[in-house]
Parts: structure tokens; C-alpha cells; sequence
């Protein structure tokens, strides 16, 4: 077929070892170094991890409950846990006449009626000292607040189940028709615990 001249097939030689050498020196002698992946998380900021830390609540279990006393929670945390923190619900205990799964707020009071015993209900305690609490009173009870009428209430109550309890009084102002001056008038009328 092809026919090469001395010169030619040495010179074919020699480029052939030459690409041999190469391709040795390449994949053996100095072989590829493959870097090592490493995946590590972010460090968090120490602000931003002494904020996650501080996200805590203080709530008071009660009624029929094996240790009642003051307990401090996860912020975000449920009736069911803080009834867990407090050793459990007693045998007699109705727990059922409670909402387990509502969210809890600082402050919270929470009542655990037993069986005979239905002090609150399972609700809170409405305040001694006349005012009236947000989180928990109804349309017509919140129409008692001064500048509060049907429509406010009514508004009150709608923010309340769409976004959860107030967790102060100042939070009133969340509410359409609800000014500062407003919330200024009410916070010796209202209470969030």
C-alpha cells in the first residue's frame, strides 16, 4: 500500500515513542491529582445563633398536671408540649377540652381541667383587674373596648384566626382600622394574657 522511505519510518518511530514517552509520563509518573469535595455548612453568625437561642417563651401549666409550675419553651411551641414539660396530664385529667395543638404565646396560662374539675374550662382565666384579654374574648366582648365597634371587633376577631393569637397589645395595630393612637387608648382596656 503505502511504501515509506527509510528516513520516513524512523521518523514515525521516533514520533511514536516520543508520543509513548509523553502519554507515560503523563498517566504514571505523574498522575492527576483529584481533588478532594468537602461540603460543609456555613458557619452561622454567633448574632444570629444567640437569636435562635434567645427564641424562647415562659408559659404556666396548671390544673391536672403531674409538676404545675412555670416552664420556659421553644418559641412556636404547642399546648402539648407544655403539658409534656410539665410531666404529663394526671389520669383524671381532661385534656380533650383543650385545643392540644394551639400555638403558644409568651404568658400563656394554661389550665388543664380534670375530669370533675372544670376550673376555666381549659380556657384562660380572664384577668382580675378588669381588662379585657384580645386573644380570647369574643366580637361582643371586644365591642366593650373604648372606639372598638362591631366592625373593629369583628376585624379584631378575623386577624386573630388568620394570623394567630396577639402576643401584645401593641399587635392591635396589625388590624386594619386600628391606629397607634388607637392601640394607645386601648392598652389600659386590653390585655394579651
Amino acid at each position: 500500500m503505502f511504501t515509506f522511505a527509510r528516513r520516513e519510518l524512523l521518523g514515525a518511530l521516533f514520533l511514536a515513542a516520543l508520543l509513548v514517552a509523553g502519554l507515560l509520563l503523563r498517566f504514571v509518573l505523574l498522575p492527576d491529582k483529584v481533588p478532594e469535595i468537602v461540603l460543609e455548612q456555613p458557619a452561622e453568625p454567633a448574632e444570629q445563633q444567640a437569636a435562635e437561642e434567645e427564641k424562647k417563651i415562659v408559659v404556666h401549666v396548671s390544673g391536672a398536671v403531674k409538676n404545675p409550675g412555670v416552664y420556659s419553651l421553644p418559641d412556636g411551641s404547642r399546648v402539648f408540649e407544655a403539658i409534656a414539660s410539665a410531666g404529663g396530664a394526671l389520669p383524671e385529667a381532661n385534656v380533650h377540652a383543650l385545643n392540644l395543638a394551639e400555638v403558644l404565646f409568651d404568658g400563656r396560662k394554661i389550665i388543664v381541667p380534670g375530669v370533675n374539675l372544670q376550673e376555666g374550662g381549659g380556657q384562660v382565666v380572664p384577668p382580675q383587674d378588669g381588662r379585657i384579654n384580645i386573644n380570647h374574648a369574643t366580637a361582643a366582648e371586644l365591642e366593650e373596648l373604648p372606639g372598638i365597634g362591631p366592625a373593629r371587633a369583628d376585624a379584631i376577631v378575623r386577624e386573630r384566626e388568620k394570623n394567630g393569637p396577639f402576643r401584645q397589645v401593641e399587635d392591635l395595630a396589625r388590624v386594619s382600622g386600628i391606629g397607634s393612637k388607637t392601640v394607645e387608648a386601648l392598652r389600659k382596656y386590653a390585655t394579651v394574657h
